[in-house]
């Protein structure tokens, strides 16, 4: 794994996440990275959680890690995937050495940054790298499985599992 990140040239844009349930946020995120990337000839990185660090909630994550990787590797705009080894994304941050470290909207606007946060970007800059804040659609895994929680205990699913 170290060759994998040997070096910075061409650019790495490193994205971070628990990529529980694959959604259009995760796409819309993914594919506004890859064109920013295009930009410069870089190559778009994603760290996904390791099991043992997902804490959303009873039977979470859904889908071990293994899988999870595996979905988001199968995107051609995703140049490569590894399993962050660490509870946040500066022990990836660290290993990968990011020219941009890809965050979305919704970390750009919050009221108060959190410590993961603080440290995410301390260590992306320590490496010479910066923040990048896609303008992706808000939309959450844990939102989804929610609604369908709600949709089971209600009756409330339609043909083919649809929630109506």
């Amino acid at each position: 794994m170290r060759r994998f990140f040997q070096h910075r040239s061409p650019p790495i844009f490193l994205c971070h996440g628990c990529f529980d349930l694959l959604h259009v946020g995760h796409l819309a995120h993914l594919l506004e990275v890859r064109a920013e990337a295009s930009k410069v000839k870089g190559l778009v990185y994603v760290s996904v959680t390791a099991d043992r660090f997902i804490n959303k909630g009873p039977g979470r994550p859904i889908m071990p890690e293994s899988e999870r990787r595996a979905l988001v590797a199968s995107l051609k705009w995703v140049d490569g995937t590894f399993i962050a080894e660490g509870p946040t994304a500066v022990e990836s941050i660290n290993k990968a050495k990011p020219w941009r470290y890809c965050k979305g909207a919704d970390r750009k606007f919050q009221p108060n940054v959190g410590p993961d946060l603080m440290a995410e970007i301390a260590a992306v800059r320590s490496h010479g790298g910066d923040i990048l804040y896609t303008m992706s659609p808000l939309v959450h895994s844990t939102d989804y499985l929610e609604r369908y929680r709600n949709a089971f205990n209600t009756g409330n699913i339609g043909h083919h599992g649809a929630v109506v």
